[in-house]
């Protein structure tokens, strides 16, 4: 549901004002859009909605972390959260005007701006990006039985790489062929996390990927039950995979993210992006950004994905979509962003 604007108004007056609601509009939603009276915003209570995904995931916490933060900060936001089908949704709703922001994974970004894929023939150009707030990683698990140490040392195994269609294993493929890797030398299966875990420790698997906010549950899972290592790319591989895809970036997963793990794991991934349309009132989206940036500390505690955090420049360097307006004069005036 799009802002809403809390106004006290006599019974009359009020009847009369919501009459000429109706006149104008059927739908509520616009009130999401640019405010045409600037000088009112600072005494409107903007009731926004934050799309993320299922309950299950990484989306559902963080967009629940970023809506404590945004409602706890300022007495004029109030942020509700809203579970869907994830990021190609949430992209929908902020479109139509069902969400005021979502979360949104950086390749679905890219292709919604560029209109390819899913969204080949109707780009959403109105798409804005307050920032990013976490990163997808690939990551590699393997038993230590198995003795490998690498992604390309998995050539002649039995490995999991994600549910079919999905961004775990595109990802996964696109890894796998930078190290020279394919079904003609090694098996792939589509498993869910939860069955790569079960497969690997009754050993019909060897390997499992996962492509999701750090640390990943079944991942640790699996390393309580059975002595792991995580799997390393070559910086060669590395530069093959961020050169086949413009929405993937270096990453790394520290040591300790999971049990046995002593050293930190060079890898690759997509930064989730908070997303707006474009048409959000530039104070408005100032006002969130401004909230996020100063409030990093909280949102870290709040959940270990958003460790990224603590670097000041993560959330608006390297993003597959424009920035909205608001957040970039934040960031510009941080000194964040570099001006021409």
């Amino acid at each position: 549901m799009k802002i809403k604007k809390l106004v006290k108004l006599a019974p009359m007056m009020l009847l009369t004002f919501l009459l000429g609601l109706s006149g104008c509009s059927g739908s509520t939603s616009a009130d999401a859009r640019v405010n045409d009276h600037p000088n009112e915003a600072d005494e409107e209570l903007h009731v926004l909605t934050i799309g993320t995904a299922d309950s299950g995931g990484t989306m559902y916490p963080v967009g629940s972390a970023i809506a404590s933060v945004l409602s706890g900060h300022d007495e004029q936001l109030k942020v509700n959260l809203s579970a869907s089908n994830g990021s190609y949704t949430n992209v929908e709703n902020i479109k139509n005007g069902q969400f005021d922001m979502g979360l949104v994974s950086g390749d679905v970004a890219f292709s919604a701006y560029q209109g390819t894929d899913e969204f080949s023939g109707h780009p959403v150009e109105s798409l804005r990006a307050i920032g990013a707030v976490y990163s997808s990683l690939s990551t590699w698990m393997a038993p230590e039985s198995e003795h490998i140490s690498y992604v390309h040392e998995l050539a002649g195994h039995h490995i999991a790489v994600g549910p079919e269609g999905s961004t775990t294993e595109l990802s996964a493929r696109t890894a796998l062929k930078a190290a020279g890797l394919n079904i003609a030398n090694t098996a792939l299966e589509n498993y869910s996390f939860s069955a790569s875990v079960d497969s690997v420790l009754n050993g019909k698997l060897d390997a499992v990927h996962s492509f999701a906010g750090i640390p990943v549950h079944s991942l640790t899972d699996l390393a309580s039950q059975t002595p792991c290592r995580l799997l390393e790319y070559t910086d060669e591989e590395l530069q093959k995979i961020l050169a086949a895809s413009p929405f993937y970036v270096r990453a790394t997963v520290p040591a300790g993210t999971y049990p046995g793990q002593t050293e930190t794991l060079k890898t690759f991934g997509i930064k989730c992006l908070l997303c707006v349309d474009a048409s959000m009132d530039e104070k408005l989206v100032y006002t969130i950004t401004k909230i996020l940036d100063e409030s990093r500390e909280e949102l870290i505690s709040a959940h270990p994905s958003l460790s990224n955090l603590s670097d000041p420049e993560y959330i608006c360097s390297q993003l597959p979509i424009p920035l909205h307006p608001g957040a970039e004069k934040y960031y510009t005036e941080q000194g964040l962003l570099k001006t021409e």
